[in-house]
């Protein structure tokens, strides 16, 4: 593993979004978010998709001129179309947009269709719990695991998150309907580690616990079995109604054709719980709540007790004190993608902080 300074990071990204093609204010922005998720400990929505992000810019996938375009709405509800624009722009402005409109009417919802994938949908349901909102928002995605009962994909593991805010930091989930997330085999396969648990199916049927196969089939499994199907449906059909989008279904026909996964739809919602709520009060009785759960009994597996989300703060500081984490043959492709591997030995820093480990050389 290495530890990449924040602005070296934010900088080599941005060169290489610039090198794709993407004007300076948007690469600036791009990578900024991209440095911050990975911070955050999402390295498999962070640096590790970047590589893949750059790709479908140059490739066309993500349009450069695609831009949010409102369609209609009607009180606090909207419908956006995302231009197949980039999906982290989109969802941002979107994020904004909901936030806005539950301070105007109490509660806002945004639809969203023809997007990209928006990395690490965590940090939107930040956002809006920053702002002291409940927030709420959720993606399809393209194919990648059976219904419940068949052997074909044709659902996606539509990743949801639900936010709250709080004086002690955002209480957040952020889950995908899979119990593992395609991310998360991606680094177990660079790793040549196995899932601790069954993570799909194989060829024949069989649950294994091997990343590399299940990456193969596309056999996800479903967190919580036929639960999780279920759940992942609706969300999908929940999009395709409000935004008048691309279903899974739909989603995985246009990439038959353009051999790469867009058209992605969302949803944002937003309430404004404060403005009915006392926070005081409600943080009083939260902390309450929070106390009862952590004072939990222990079954001994060592596994810790936590409020979810609560770590993420603590992670940004130690990567601002340590350095950024990211895998070295991860960053390797993105100095490629930035053609800084021309400028090694002759930038000590960068060569010093990029491509040593920190482990017994600095």
């Amino acid at each position: 593993m290495l530890y990449i300074k924040k602005q070296e990071m934010q900088s080599v990204m941005q060169k290489a979004l610039e090198n794709a093609g993407c004007d300076q204010a948007r690469a600036q922005q791009l990578a900024r978010i991209i440095t911050e998720n990975t911070m955050d400990g999402s390295t498999t929505h962070g640096a590790n998709r970047f590589p893949r992000l750059v790709a479908e810019v140059k490739s066309g996938v993500v349009s450069l001129e695609g831009q949010m375009q409102k369609v209609s709405g009607f009180g606090g509800l909207e419908v956006w179309d995302g231009g197949f624009g980039f999906g982290v722009l989109n969802a941002e402005q979107a994020s904004e947009r909901v936030i806005a409109l539950a301070k105007e009417h109490g509660i806002g919802c945004v639809s969203l269709r023809n997007s990209n994938h928006w990395m690490r949908p965590g940090r939107y349901g930040w956002n809006m719990a920053k702002a002291g909102m409940i927030g709420i928002c959720w993606s399809n995605t393209s194919g990648n695991m059976p219904v419940w009962g068949a052997s074909d994909v044709r659902m996606g593991n539509n990743p949801i998150v639900l936010a709250v805010p709080s004086a002690d930091g955002p209480v957040l989930v952020d889950m995908a309907m899979s119990q593992f997330s395609n991310g998360k085999l991606e680094v177990a396969k660079q790793k040549g580690e196995s899932m601790p648990m069954p993570c799909g199916w194989d060829a024949d049927g069989n649950l294994t616990n091997d990343p590399e196969t299940v990456l193969k089939t596309k056999r996800l499994l479903q967190t919580g079995y036929w639960k999780g199907s279920a759940f992942a449906m609706a969300m999908d059909l929940a999009c395709l109604v409000s935004s008048l989008g691309m279903s899974t279904p739909k989603i995985d026909e246009s990439k038959k054709t353009k051999n790469a996964e867009t058209g992605h739809s969302q949803m944002f919602i937003a309430i404004h719980c404060a403005a009915v709520a006392d926070p005081e009060t409600a943080d009083r009785l939260l902390k309450e709540a929070e106390e009862a759960y952590l004072s939990s009994q222990p079954d001994g597996s060592g596994t810790p007790i936590r409020i979810p989300g609560r770590r993420i703060s603590r992670k940004r500081a130690q990567a601002e004190a340590e350095g950024v984490p990211v895998l070295e043959g991860t960053w390797k492709k993105i100095l490629e993608l930035a053609a800084e591997e021309k400028e090694l030995g002759k930038n000590e820093n960068l060569h010093t902080i990029a491509l040593r480990r920190l482990d017994g050389l600095l």
